[in-house]
């Protein structure tokens, strides 16, 4: 399996590029938003592959990291999105801002991308949700530059994910510390959000 290429640059265009390597040059169908970051013609790049195989259609495709590509393999599975609609995705919304979108459910943002109806939308959301909802409480409770207190809030987020709620659950649900918590533990925040989902 063709796992990346790395090789010169020979021309891209909006959705599309040329990579030269080994004395052959493969044309490779990308989102546009890969395209914007992609550096000036000849220089060298580095692009993670995936090859789609069906009938008759044969097409290489790539993305600017390995996030991208598995956000890519995963649209395929849902029921009327082929490979070219999820490219029209992925040129849309880069993964976190698609992960975000998948996550609080928004369709409306999903239904102005060409070619999703509100049908194509819904199911997006149903099939991909809960899945990418795991990955991004996994990312939200990784350590970031912001104060303990929100760290503390994202430990309890990830808990509750653990549980299995949905990562719109558990943010819902967790309460953000207030000014007078400064030393409050994630487990009491798991323990306060409980409580709260309990209610329903």
């Amino acid at each position: 399996m063709l796992e990346f290429i790395q090789g010169e640059l020979l021309n891209k265009g909006l959705n599309s590029v040329v990579v030269k390597t080994g004395g052959f040059a493969f044309r490779l169908s990308v989102p546009a938003l890969t395209v914007e970051g992609l550096p000036r013609l000849h220089e060298e790049i580095c692009l993670y592959t995936y090859l789609y195989f069906r009938e008759e259609e044969f097409s290489l495709y790539g993305f600017q990291n390995p996030e991208e590509k598995e956000l890519f393999i995963t649209l395929l599975t849902i029921s009327g999105i082929g490979p070219k609609l999820a490219l029209s995705i992925l040129s849309k919304y880069r993964v976190s801002e698609l992960r975000r979108v998948i996550v609080w459910g928004d369709t409306k943002a999903l239904t102005g991308i060409p070619g999703v109806g509100k049908k194509t939308a819904d199911r997006i959301v149903l099939e991909l949700k809960d899945k990418v909802g795991k990955q991004e409480a996994a990312e939200w409770a990784q350590p970031v530059a912001a104060s303990r207190e929100m760290d503390v809030r994202q430990e309890a987020v990830a808990g509750l994910v653990a549980l299995g709620y949905s990562a719109h659950e558990a943010q819902n649900a967790v309460p953000f510390p207030g000014p007078d918590q400064t030393n409050v533990t994630a487990g009491e925040l798991l323990r306060q959000a409980l409580k709260q989902l309990a209610k329903y």
